[in-house]
């Protein structure tokens, strides 16, 4: 009887057999990657149509006793349908900041952002507001360090994302403009364009600090950064000085403004650099007049400027006087190469007969 009850042992079979047809194969596929997509997402398993006849008051309640007890996925679904279900009721941005408060540790900052976004957005009279705007602060400042978002329910690290920390400091400007964070996010979003080169980005964010929020403790560094990014943008002496001018504007008033700051040795040392450099140009304007062209009337006025502007004991200033010099006693330019090919080309009407 025994051996009558006993169950047949049949021959072990390989996970998909040669034998087996398409559909066979289709059928194992298919289970292992549901079996796979349901442990990365318990949160299909949860069964809500009992939970979205609570009440909010309840369905928050739950959602809490849930993240408690670390069942995280059901606790962000029971918030999203408090928000999606009660979007007028006094749960509703709460549920949104408790959500994006599990995104944040989960690392998953975009969709905290979006969650935090939202509530700015749609309850401008929340009473959490402002601790809102921290959080949306605090991501910008995770991506800034090199922070990675987080995908697939936290379970995939993506790539670094400083590019997103801008943007998300610029919405965070936008929505609250006269905020006590705002100065240091427009710092930081001029620190982060300058990483990425984006020269114009960083000097719109100084600029708007300096202008906007004067008062604060990071403006007279702001102001001094903005001129050091004016000086560096200009390539060379002989380039339009445009950005040579801004810089010494910059630093006049940093000197003007800030005049008892710590940074006014270093404002006072960058607008003599700028000064010099400036006077270089047109020192280089004058040369090109006087050598290359053999015109020194035009080249004067040039030489003459920069000794207005330029250091007395600068380089550019002593230069300028021995060329002021060779111009009074009709001494000729050193000339272009095409002057050592081809002759000098004398103008009488301008140096006279030589």
């Amino acid at each position: 009887m025994a051996t009558f009850l006993q169950r047949p042992k049949l021959p072990a079979k390989n996970f998909i057999a040669k034998d087996d047809g398409p559909r066979e194969k289709l059928w194992v596929v298919g289970r292992f990657f549901f079996a796979v997509l349901f442990f990365f997402m318990p949160s299909f398993a949860f069964a809500a149509k009992d939970v979205e006849r609570l009440p909010p008051a309840v369905m928050m309640d739950r959602a809490a006793a849930d993240e408690a007890a670390g069942k995280r996925s059901r606790a962000l679904r029971t918030y999203r349908l408090v928000a999606r279900n009660y979007p007028d009721c006094d749960e509703a941005p709460e549920s949104l900041k408790r959500r994006g408060m599990i995104m944040m540790r989960q690392h998953r900052y975009r969709r905290a952002f979006d969650c935090f976004q939202s509530i700015l957005d749609r309850y401008p009279n929340y009473s959490g507001y402002m601790q809102v705007v921290e959080f949306e602060s605090r991501i910008a400042g995770e991506l800034m360090d090199g922070k990675r978002n987080y995908l697939f329910w936290g379970k995939v690290p993506w790539f670094r994302d400083r590019s997103g920390a801008i943007d998300f400091l610029q919405k965070i400007v936008e929505r609250v403009p006269y905020g006590d964070f705002v100065p240091s996010a427009l710092r930081d979003i001029a620190k982060m364009s300058l990483k990425k080169k984006d020269y114009a980005a960083a000097i719109a964010a100084l600029e708007k600090l300096v202008d906007e929020y004067g008062n604060s403790p990071l403006a007279p560094d702001a102001l001094l950064q903005l001129a050091k990014i004016y000086r560096n943008r200009v390539p060379g002496s002989k380039y339009d000085q445009k950005m040579a001018r801004e810089a010494i504007n910059c630093y006049n008033e940093f000197l003007i403004t800030f005049p008892d700051s710590p940074l006014a040795p270093q404002a006072e040392e960058g607008l003599a650099e700028a000064m010099n450099f400036l006077a270089n140009g047109k020192l280089s304007v004058g040369n090109f007049y006087y050598d290359s062209r053999q015109n020194p009337i035009a080249a004067k006025p040039y030489y003459e400027e920069v000794l207005r502007e330029a250091p007395t004991d600068s380089q550019a200033a002593l230069e300028a006087e021995r060329r002021l010099a060779d111009i009074a006693d009709g001494k000729p330019g050193s000339g272009s190469p095409i002057d050592f090919l081809l002759g000098r080309y004398h103008r009488r009407d301008l140096v006279g007969d030589r």
